[in-house]
Formats: C-alpha cells, sequence, structure tokens
C-alpha cells in the first residue's frame, strides 16, 4: 500500500534524546518503514525568533530527496510573514504551509491571520494547524505550553470554510466530536490512540477526513504504520487514509 505521511520533521529539539534527522536519514528512515513519501517541517523553526532560516535550510537540504515535500513553518505573528512566505512558495515543491500557534504565542483568531489566509487562498497553498507537536505533559515544565483548543479550531473553521486545513495532532477525544462538525477538515491520526483505533474512528468519522501521519521522530513510526496495518478496514478506506486523502488535500 502507499503511504504519504502527513507529519514529519528534521532537525534537533532540545528537550528529549529523539533522533536528529537530516532530510536524508529521514528519507532512508521512512523508507525502511514503507513509506515512501512525507510532507516535512524544520523543527529549528519552533523556537527561533523567526522562523526563515530554519525553512531556507530545509528547502536547501531538501533538493533531491525524494520522497520528501518540504512544508515551511510560518509566523503570521511577525510582521514580515508576507516575505518569508512569499521565499518558500517560489519553490515548485511547496504546497503547504505549517502554523504552530501556541509555540509562536498567537491564537487562531489573532487578526493576522485574517489577512494570512486570505494570501495563502490566492497562492493557492494549503494550511496545515499544528495542534500539539508532543503530549503536553511531556513538555518541559517551565515551558507550560498548551495544545490548541479544539473550539478555537472549531471557530477558525468556521471563518474560512473556503479554506482547506489539515489539523495535525488532535487527539482521538478531540476528532470525534470534531470533525463531524467541520465536514471539508483533514485530521492526522498521529495523536489518535484507542482499541481498534481506525474502526473506532470510522463509526463516527467519514475516511475521506482522515490522514495517515508518523510524527517522526517524537513517535515511533512502526506504531503509526501498525496502527493502519492491523485495522479490520475495507482495502479501499484504508488506502485513502493511507494516501489519497493527503494527495487531494494538496491538489491545487
Amino acid at each position: 500500500m502507499n503511504y504519504f505521511d502527513a507529519n514529519t520533521w528534521t532537525g534537533r529539539w532540545p528537550f528529549a534524546f529523539i533522533e536528529d534527522h537530516t532530510p536524508r536519514s529521514l528519507a532512508a528512515h521512512l523508507r525502511r518503514h514503507g513509506i515512501g513519501r512525507a510532507l516535512v517541517s524544520p523543527l529549528d523553526a519552533v523556537f527561533a525568533p523567526e522562523p526563515g532560516p530554519a525553512n531556507y535550510q530545509l528547502l536547501a537540504a531538501t533538493e533531491g530527496v525524494a520522497g520528501l515535500e518540504p512544508v515551511p513553518v510560518v509566523n503570521p505573528a511577525l510582521a514580515h510573514w508576507r516575505d518569508e512566505l512569499a521565499t518558500c512558495a517560489a519553490d515548485p515543491r511547496v504546497r503547504a504551509a505549517r502554523l504552530l500557534p501556541r509555540y509562536h504565542n498567537y491564537r487562531l483568531n489573532a487578526p493576522a491571520l485574517q489577512e494570512f489566509t486570505a494570501e495563502l487562498r490566492r497562492r493557492r497553498l494549503r494550511l496545515i494547524v499544528q495542534v500539539r507537536l508532543i503530549d503536553e505533559r511531556h513538555e518541559f515544565h517551565p515551558m507550560n505550553l498548551k495544545p490548541v483548543p479544539p473550539a478555537e479550531l472549531g471557530e477558525f473553521l468556521k471563518r474560512h470554510p473556503e479554506l482547506p486545513v489539515l489539523a495535525s495532532g488532535l487527539l482521538r477525544s478531540e476528532i470525534l466530536p470534531l470533525l463531524p462538525r467541520h465536514p471539508p477538515l483533514l485530521a492526522d491520526l498521529s495523536f489518535a490512540e484507542w482499541h481498534d483505533t481506525i474502526p473506532h474512528l470510522l463509526a463516527k468519522v467519514p475516511a475521506r477526513q482522515l490522514a495517515f501521519a508518523s510524527q517522526t521522530p517524537f513517535l515511533v513510526t512502526a506504531a503509526a504504520r501498525a496502527k493502519l496495518d492491523t485495522a479490520e478496514t475495507a482495502a479501499g478506506k484504508r488506502a485513502a487514509i493511507a494516501a489519497d486523502n493527503l494527495d487531494r488535500f494538496l491538489a491545487r
């Protein structure tokens, strides 16, 4: 089965001993787990004063690395976000931008988001909202960061019904009430865990709203594969979740 990973990262995370992947080592790691394609963003953009240099480094480092599609991290709370988005969007491989609202200290109702989403639509780019990067119980204690509340995401979706959005890092308990109320929303499965996760979710959520994601290197890549591989679900639905839904989301 074709696997297209919606949520992977390169670089160093300062608060845990996880693998510091380069694009080439990440691509090789994913191939060993049967994952042929992946969206990738730079961890160095998370805590930097501004994410531009990390994005530009990612674009350069992923050149010629088969299977990786760079997704820049943009901070619309910064005055020069338009310039950074324009620079990244000039690369034809870039089809989406990722937001980290909690790490960059803004909310989804911030005034800058209105202009930002309009610019995404103009450039025909997709939006990925990173709800959480890691389990908040494991955050470095002085940071005290909480994930994006589902209600805040829901209100954002109501304000921008025409904007294609992928929510990364939702829990099972957040996916179940949120997705039925917002049919265009796509959610990745990186943090969705339960007994028989896929059949459990599909009892209330259409397969077209779910996307495979491993959250490598934060989470165990093989566990993400097993979540879908072991699901007693029709082959067509498993194929849609594994790759087809993300392909459809990114199509311009």
